[in-house]
């Protein structure tokens, strides 16, 4: 079996190969299927490039880089059936991802006054992953997530629906590993987005939107709450549309 030295040797002679049974060591120029005989290997150095094996099998050409130092060379496009995993860390094929929204099925969910109030999502625009489930988004890894989350708050489903005073507010939350559907406590709160109301408002649909970035570690679980402190018992607004009042996210990257 040739020897390192004898691929060095070959730059500086006008010799194109050296055999070794069914292994050829080839200077400078790529072989081709034609060129090959079947089960031979040729060892290929062509000018600033990393060596490469060639082998025929069944009639085709098959070619890899050889490495010195650990580093994978590939010249085409990389082919990977799962995922890939960098220094300990997962990079998925498909990103865990989630679109759900409220349905006219729960329209009208009512939202008591000074409480924060888990919003029913009781439809799938999609789930990658399956992440999602009675109404909170569960981190599958240890990694940063984006949330998105928009409420719409009902102008009639009562005589009440949609009356506002000044300085009152209503918010859209996100709570981290909250179990309760309805509380007072903001001990799990990891974002929100308040509006105060300017001035006094009859009988008008209001909206908040939320969007943020979060560090969670897997295993962790996020839901989207509404607030409100109008005296009153509000309501949220979908009419089966999801536009309205709705929650998505995706994992951004694993850490």
């Amino acid at each position: 079996m040739p020897t390192y030295r004898d691929i060095r040797r070959l730059q500086n002679i006008k010799e194109s190969t050296i055999s070794s049974g069914d292994t050829k060591f080839s200077a400078s120029h790529s072989p081709s299927a034609i060129s090959m005989k079947e089960g031979e290997q040729v060892f290929v150095q062509e000018p600033n490039k990393p060596l490469a094996l060639f082998k025929k099998n069944r009639g085709r050409l098959y070619k890899t880089y050889l490495s010195s130092d650990g580093n994978q060379i590939v010249d085409k496009n990389l082919k990977v059936d799962n995922n890939i995993i960098v220094n300990g860390f997962p990079y998925y094929r498909n990103l865990p991802a989630f679109s759900v929204y409220q349905s006219s099925s729960s329209d009208e969910q009512a939202m008591a006054t000074g409480y924060y109030t888990r919003i029913t999502l009781d439809t799938e625009l999609y789930d990658i992953g399956g992440n999602f489930g009675s109404n909170v988004f569960t981190a599958p890894v240890n990694g940063i997530y984006t949330f998105s989350g928009k409420i719409l708050w009902d102008n009639n489903a009562d005589a009440d629906a949609g009356d506002w005073d000044a300085e009152e507010r209503h918010d859209a939350v996100l709570f981290k590993n909250e179990s309760s559907s309805s509380l007072t406590s903001t001990s799990n709160r990891v974002a929100a987005s308040l509006r105060v109301i300017q001035g006094a408002l009859t009988d008008k649909i209001v909206m908040n939107s939320i969007t943020v970035d979060l560090k969670l570690n897997s295993g962790d679980y996020i839901g989207l709450y509404g607030y409100q402190d109008s005296g009153v018992e509000q309501h949220t607004f979908s009419t089966n549309i999801d536009d309205w009042t709705q929650f998505s996210g995706r994992l951004v990257t694993a850490i």
